[in-house]
């Protein structure tokens, strides 16, 4: 069997680690502060990084230190190479106990208010992993996934690439959300919302994508307010100042808050699929399936929960 000739660096991942700090702050004294170790130390291993690489990673300039061409075309390798060396020791910590790495998942904020709550009365007490929850929009949390900032994202429908695990957890119905005096239909056809004032999240929130993908229709009427939470929407629903449309997952608990009715679409394919996103080759692949499992388990409670009411 052939031998692979491996060829040592002459960097180190602490280099790489400090240069990438220097990246995200901006500034040296900042990445000293962020790594802990003295301003000379690391502006030493950066320079020893640089003649290394022979390349200039970092410029001066009267905004501070700024990422050089070469930096900018290097920045990314850098994570990547800074990703496999947390991917090694994670492998390992799990290969002693599967539970003993904490797992990061970025969720994004029309699914983590309801889901979560779920999902932790579910797991107390019960052996598993750490979860740490970050909530973040769609794209904020596929930029963390490919910088290794989380381990896995909670999206709804996402892009199938062969870089990417994809854990589906089902399907979750929108309804549509209505003051509670209006009378209407039992169920709803989409060209229902023609000629009706529609309340939509601010932009970067996928449902507010998938609700103008709906809406698009000669007439429609989209409200002035932008809300920055569902919770902000339902309430200006709630105050007759227009309808929207709503996950299921979120009708119970908004409900429980404001009086408003929700009404089901005749098209029972309008919704979103919810997946659980990491990367293909992520030493935590085996913890995230069991967490996906969790998860699917506390959409069904919430879906129980959510048929439509009229006050």
């Amino acid at each position: 069997m052939a031998i692979h000739q491996f060829q040592t660096p002459d960097f180190s991942l602490r280099q790489l680690q400090y240069a990438v700090a220097v990246a995200q702050t901006g500034g040296f004294g900042a990445a000293a502060a962020l790594c802990s170790v003295s301003q000379p130390s690391l502006s030493a291993q950066v320079a020893k990084l640089e003649a290394a690489l022979e390349v200039t990673l970092f410029l001066r300039s009267p905004r501070g230190v700024l990422l050089s061409p070469e930096g900018e075309r290097l920045l990314p390798t850098f994570r990547a190479a800074l990703n496999a060396g947390a991917s090694v020791e994670a492998a390992a910590a799990t290969l002693r106990t599967p539970y003993a790495v904490p797992v990061r998942i970025a969720v994004i904020p029309t699914v983590a208010p309801y889901l979560l709550p779920a999902v932790t009365i579910a797991t107390r007490g019960a052996e598993g992993p750490v979860l740490h929850w970050l909530e973040l929009q769609t794209n904020e949390a596929e930029q963390a996934l490919a910088e290794g900032r989380t381990d896995a994202i909670l999206i709804a429908d996402p892009l199938r690439d062969a870089s990417l695990h994809v854990e589906e957890l089902g399907w979750e119905p929108f309804f549509v959300a209505i003051e509670a005096e209006a009378s209407v239909p039992d169920a709803l056809p989409v060209e229902w919302l023609h000629d009706r004032q529609i309340l939509l999240l601010e932009d970067g929130h996928c449902l507010r994508d998938q609700t103008l993908s709906l809406c698009r229709l000669p007439n429609t009427l989209r409200s002035p307010v932008r809300a920055t939470s569902l919770n902000t929407l339902i309430q200006m629903v709630a105050a007759g100042q227009g309808v929207s449309v709503i996950p299921s997952m979120a009708i119970a608990p908004e409900r429980a808050r404001t009086p408003f009715q929700t009404k089901p679409f005749v098209d029972a394919s309008v919704g979103r699929s919810l997946s659980l996103v990491s990367l293909a080759d992520h030493p935590l692949t085996p913890v995230l399936g069991e967490i996906a499992e969790t998860l699917r388990s506390a959409m069904k409670t919430l879906s129980s929960a959510s048929a439509p009411v009229t006050p």
